[in-house]
């Protein structure tokens, strides 16, 4: 049985991502690495991230499919990000 139920009704399942270039300076700044180092970080970290849903899983880590709500963090920033996450939960919990 899979651990990640893909019909679980409690769950509301956000994937969070964002531009390249805004993921290598926050992890680089984050971590106090140089921005080639983060970027091996990064890519290092979404395999291991990938791996264990794809293993856990019947879907595809990523993929838009594979989740009920997508957000750029990019776009909306991190302060918006988490405006928006607690508005979805908010509306999901009180459907």
């Amino acid at each position: 049985e899979n651990l990640l139920k893909s019909n679980d009704d409690n769950v509301l399942k956000l994937f969070i991502y964002a531009d390249e270039e805004d993921r290598i300076k926050r992890i680089a700044s984050r971590h106090n690495i140089s921005e080639k180092e983060a970027k091996d970080f990064i890519i290092k970290t979404d395999k291991k991230r990938a791996s264990y849903y794809n293993y856990y899983s019947p879907k595809k880590w990523g993929r838009a499919e594979s989740y009920d709500l997508c957000l750029n963090s990019s776009l909306l920033g991190i302060d918006g990000t988490v405006d928006l996450i607690t508005k979805a939960i908010d509306t999901y919990e009180n459907r």
